[in-house]
């Protein structure tokens, strides 16, 4: 089943790597590339969030759906907690909130999150030819504290490829981020 969301922006003010640590990691001791190096950062971290297929800072992101599913395979995580969901019925122009013991949430690592919908709920009639008749609102990424190691490291090593070969019209990154990255992928 398909969803609708729009990914926004990341926290800000959450530095995943921080233009300190960027410089350490590059060996740059001087101050006039800094505005260049905080475009590589905020490059590398998206490239790795493209490889992941997720996002890595936490979020909240709204899934809109057409259709009651059985269960859902959410596009992106880890989800660690539904916000709330919301379902537009046939003959009404308001959301109703369900309540939290019509649904459950299963993590299956940090690759799968999955929510299964009780069949009391699934019986409502939803609004016709809506592509968000329900509104799943989820948490999705992790905490600073929680990113995993390997994340961080590969994307420093995306770093170091965007700043070693800048003015490169093709990079090619190195295998060793792809393989931090892979056990994370989504």
């Amino acid at each position: 089943m398909e969803a609708t969301y729009i990914i926004p922006s990341a926290p800000i003010g959450v530095n995943l790597i921080t233009l300190a640590d960027a410089k350490k990691q590059l060996r740059i001791e001087h101050d006039h590339e800094d505005t260049e190096i905080q475009g590589f950062i905020d490059a590398a971290i998206a490239e790795a969030e493209s490889y992941l297929g997720t996002v890595i800072l936490k979020r909240n992101i709204i899934f809109g759906l057409e259709t009651w599913p059985d269960r859902f395979d959410f596009p992106l995580g880890p989800i660690d907690q539904i916000v709330n969901l919301k379902y537009l019925k046939a003959s009404e122009t308001n959301y109703i909130t369900a309540t939290s013991d019509l649904y459950n949430l299963y993590n299956f690592g940090s690759t799968r999150s999955q929510i299964v919908i009780l069949e009391s709920l699934r019986t409502q009639n939803l609004k016709a030819n809506t592509l968000d008749a329900i509104k799943i609102e989820a948490h999705v990424g992790y905490d600073l504290a929680d990113v995993p190691n390997n994340i961080i490291q590969a994307i420093k090593l995306i770093l170091t490829d965007f700043y070693e070969f800048r003015g490169d019209k093709d990079i090619k990154l190195n295998r060793s981020s792809r393989n931090l990255l892979r056990n994370n992928k989504f």
